[in-house]
């Protein structure tokens, strides 16, 4: 499980939560270039991403990857869904302040679905 988040507090949330239902995850990574990095290093069957990172970085670019590996993923941002590329307005969405444990939830439904 990847976690994309530059909110220290946030991602450790996050990561608590998804340690709680038994995932193994990498993360949190600051940047796009620590989301390759973490790809790179370790297998990812799913993720939760943050819009706007550090230094103003868009992640669209490892959400890209993500949908091309065909790997399940939710938005977790306090940015408005309004900057969301309409290759991925489909995709879950959640607003911060969020509850964690909405978000794990999500994502466990995700990886539930059968692939089309």
């Amino acid at each position: 499980m990847l976690v994309v988040e530059d909110d220290p507090s946030i991602g450790l949330d996050l990561r608590m939560a998804l340690t709680h239902v038994g995932a193994t995850i990498a993360g949190p990574a600051v940047s796009v270039g620590a989301a390759f990095a973490a790809m790179a290093d370790q297998a990812i069957d799913a993720a939760i991403l943050d819009i706007r990172l550090k230094n103003n970085e868009l992640v669209f670019a490892v959400a890209d990857a993500l949908a091309a590996l065909r790997i399940p993923f939710v938005f977790a941002s306090g940015r408005s869904a309004a900057l969301m590329p309409l290759k991925h307005s489909d995709r879950p969405f959640f607003d911060k302040p969020f509850q964690s444990d909405e978000v794990v939830e999500a994502l466990g439904r995700l990886l539930d679905q059968p692939e089309p």
